[in-house]
Formats: C-alpha cells, structure tokens, sequence
C-alpha cells in the first residue's frame, strides 16, 4: 500500500490543498477505495464526486484527479484526502511492534525526572483498580511492623460483598486471595509465630465463610485451601508448645464449623510434629472419645 506523511503531501498539493484534503478526510468523504501496493483507486465526494488514482514510481507519488484544480496531473486536495484515507488503512492493519513500543516508551521515560516518572506512575494506578489494591497488598506487606490487626484486615479486603455467580468474578476472588497469602508466605518468617497462626486461622475460617457466598466454586479452591494448610503448618511447626497442647489445640480445630474439616490433616502434622505428637494425638482422641460415652 502507498505510504505517505504530511510533509510529502504539503510538498506535493501545497499547504492549502493539504488543508482542503484534510478535511475531506476527516468529515468521511472518501469511498469506493480499492488499494494494491504500488496503486490506489478511490471516490472522493465533493461538491460532486471526484475519481482518484495514486501511483508510487521511484519514491515519489503521483496523483491524478478529475477536478478542475488537478486537470488530470497536479496532486490535489481530493488525491490527499485519498493519501490520508490510505494512511489510517495502514495504521489499522499494521500489527503492534511491542519491542519498538517498548524500546521507544522506555527512551522517553528516562528523560524525565524521578517526581514526573513517579507522577506518570501514580496516574496509571488510579485509573486502574487490580493495579491499586495489588500495590496497595505489596505496601502493606512491605512494612515492618507486620501486626495481626494490619494482616486481617488486608484479608478482610479479599471478601466479597455479595453473592458470586459469574465465573470470571470468581476466580478474580481466588486470584486476590492466593496473591495475598503468597505475600503472607514470603513474610511468615518475619512474623511472630503466634501472630502467623492467629492470622491464618482467620483466613481459614474467613475463606469459609466466603465460600458461603459463591455460586459454584469447583475446584477454584483447592490452590487456596493447600497454601492455608501449608501457613498453618508453618506457624505450627515455630511454636513451643508441647505435644499434649499441640494434639489438643488441633482436635478444638477440628470441632468447629467455619474452620476446614481437620479429616485427613492429622498425618501431615505428625509428619512435621513427630513421634511425641502421634502418641498425644492419641491419647486426647481416647480421652474425648471415653468422655463423649
């Protein structure tokens, strides 16, 4: 397809058959155009219609036009109206060259001072909300006084407000939850170990919770559930407590409704607890067991 720029139109028509041709463009006047790589055919409406043809011959462009102002060899404002038409054909079937938009954004944004690079930033993430509150968790999570008020509420924030039915706002909700628990991972070590179990406690029994409220979670879940047992694990694993507190902390667990079902959790953690903790686990389950009788 002819390419042109303004500089080569204004040169061939003169500045004020480009002006005309502009806004022949522009108000939607060129029609009926038919384009090969080194010629083009188009119907510009005038005052009455004007046929058009452009050529590319060595470099430059040739234009012939029906109106009195072209006489059939001068380039006028109807062949620049056409040139311009061609041009946003091109701008709209020209594929985006990433790397070239990158190489040129990156240029630019090296020329600039750190307030107005930062000013540019701060205007992208207030037009975009999952960039906010994802900058927002990273903030969060990059302080150091890490407080079990502070954590809860950054879990409080992954809640939905209402009823979840449609597939995309629900695996938006996991997404959220699973960043926010990779950041609490990554900190876990930081953390005093009973902050951490207190935290991911409330996570357990807020995910529950939340389940409540979605539709159809299939097995949107499971990665979730996996990282929670994983943090609470973690934070088991720091604590001092003995065996006996450990087997009889993990049953009150197990009882109660909006923390997930303990069945099935108690071989991870005499895996992780050892011997001790397998023979205390099973002393609290008799005693529970005779009491219960």
């Amino acid at each position: 397809m002819i390419e042109t720029d303004e500089g080569m139109l204004i040169r061939l028509a003169g500045k004020r058959a480009f002006g005309q041709g502009v806004l022949l463009f522009e108000a939607g006047h060129v029609g009926r155009v038919s384009a090969t790589n080194k010629s083009a055919s188009a119907v510009v409406h005038d005052s009455h219609p004007h046929t058009v043809q452009l050529r590319r011959s060595h470099r430059a462009v040739e234009g012939e036009c029906g109106c009195e102002v072209s006489d059939g060899i001068e380039f006028c404002q109807h062949c620049v109206a056409v040139a311009l038409h061609l041009q946003e054909l091109q701008k709209t079937a020209k594929p985006v060259d990433k790397r070239g938009a990158m190489r040129r954004i990156r240029s630019f944004l090296t020329g600039i001072t750190h307030e107005e690079l930062l000013e540019e930033f701060l205007g992208t993430v207030k037009a975009d909300r999952s960039l906010r509150d994802d900058l927002l968790q990273k903030a969060t999570f990059a302080s150091e006084r890490l407080s079990y008020v502070k954590l809860k509420k950054v879990i409080d924030e992954v809640s939905p407000d209402d009823h979840l039915y449609e597939v995309r706002k629900i695996r938006a909700y996991f997404q959220q939850l699973e960043s926010v628990l990779t950041r609490l991972a990554a900190v876990a070590e930081q953390l005093d170990p009973l902050v951490l179990l207190r935290v991911v406690e409330h996570a357990i029994r807020r995910l529950n919770e939340d389940l409540c409220l979605i539709d159809d979670f299939g097995d949107f879940q499971e990665l979730s559930a996996d990282m929670l047992i994983d943090l609470h694990r973690k934070a088991i694993g720091r604590l001092d407590w003995v065996p006996k507190d450990l087997a009889e902390y993990l049953l009150d667990c197990a009882l109660e409704e909006s923390w997930h079902p303990f069945e099935g959790w108690s071989d991870l953690y005499e895996d992780d607890l050892g011997e001790a903790f397998s023979q205390a686990l099973a002393v609290a389950n008799e005693a529970r067991s005779a009491a219960s009788t």
